[in-house]
């Protein structure tokens, strides 16, 4: 398996995992924005971990989506739409 598979591999498998973990977060209907914060900090560092050798793009596309989001949404809502994007990615690569 050449580099470039094996980093591929390896992104889909952290970005499964923060996909598992996320949902997780969200059916938390009473998630505070102290948790969400920490999630949403732990999803970037995955990311950026994952995908600077792979494809950076994934990440500031991520950062992105994060800051157009809503800041009146619950944030089970906001952990919602990370995980729209990931799972999109997901499917991508």
């Amino acid at each position: 398996m050449n580099n470039y598979n094996r980093n591929q591999e390896l992104t889909r498998k952290y970005i499964r995992e923060l996909i598992d973990d996320g949902l997780k977060q969200m059916k938390d209907y009473n998630l505070s924005e102290d948790l969400y914060g920490v999630w949403l900090k732990y999803s970037q560092q995955v990311l950026e971990i994952t995908t600077k050798d792979y494809n950076p793009a994934i990440l500031l596309n991520y950062l992105s989506v994060i800051m157009s989001i809503n800041p009146q949404l619950k944030p089970y809502q906001k952990i919602g739409i990370c995980l729209d994007y990931l799972i999109g990615i997901l499917r991508i690569i």
